[in-house]
């Protein structure tokens, strides 16, 4: 039989295989085991332990979730760090939380699951959404009374918003007037956040 392709399960170990399973093996998009997906950064970009947890703690993130951020913010021209502040800051998820319509990361994915808010008028019900600058958020008028909203909203002040969210309460509307910088966000405010090279430069 002819072999053209071996697997090798456990360093001692080596299992040739069938020229049609090799060539659909050299075919996969993804190693064996992944289900697919972003699991890596292109080009080595990563982000330090440390930092990788203080992020996925803020933002309430998976790590596959986190690698998507970044893979989108290695792709963007420009500063990588800033980029991955956008991606991350600019999901529908933690806008809505910053604008006070939800207590926290969690509750508001609920919320915009259940189709609770639109973003310029039209219904946006995922979380990984990115509201680009000039588009405003706003809770559908059905759902305004509704005890969780109504609880986070009467429980956060125009003033705690950052200043690249226009927040109106009275209207439950909130408006991303600009890209987010790093220093501006609450939860990344105080970590020393920075995109690493693996070849040992940092972006």
């Amino acid at each position: 039989m002819a072999v053209r392709t071996k697997v090798r399960p456990s360093p001692g170990n080596e299992v040739p295989l069938h020229p049609v399973h090799g060539y659909l093996l050299r075919r996969a998009r993804h190693p064996i085991g992944v289900r697919g997906g972003p699991r890596r950064a292109p080009r080595g970009y990563r982000l330090g332990d440390a930092e990788r947890h203080q992020v996925r703690a803020g933002y309430e993130l998976r790590d596959r979730q986190l690698a998507r951020a970044l893979t989108a913010a290695a792709r963007q021209p420009g500063d990588t760090t800033e980029n991955l502040v956008g991606q991350l800051e600019q999901r529908m998820d933690a806008l809505v939380h910053r604008a006070g319509f939800a207590r926290s990361v969690d509750e508001a994915r609920d919320l915009i699951g259940h189709n609770t808010f639109t973003v310029d008028g039209g219904k946006v019900n995922r979380s990984s959404y990115l509201v680009r600058p000039g588009q405003t958020i706003e809770v559908r008028p059905d759902r305004q009374c509704r005890a969780p909203v109504a609880a986070a909203v009467a429980g956060h002040a125009e003033d705690d918003a950052p200043p690249y969210l226009t927040v109106r309460s009275d209207r439950f509307t909130a408006t991303l007037t600009r890209e987010p910088q790093r220093q501006e966000v609450p939860v990344l405010r105080d970590v020393p956040l920075a995109v690493h090279h693996e070849g040992g430069s940092a972006s």
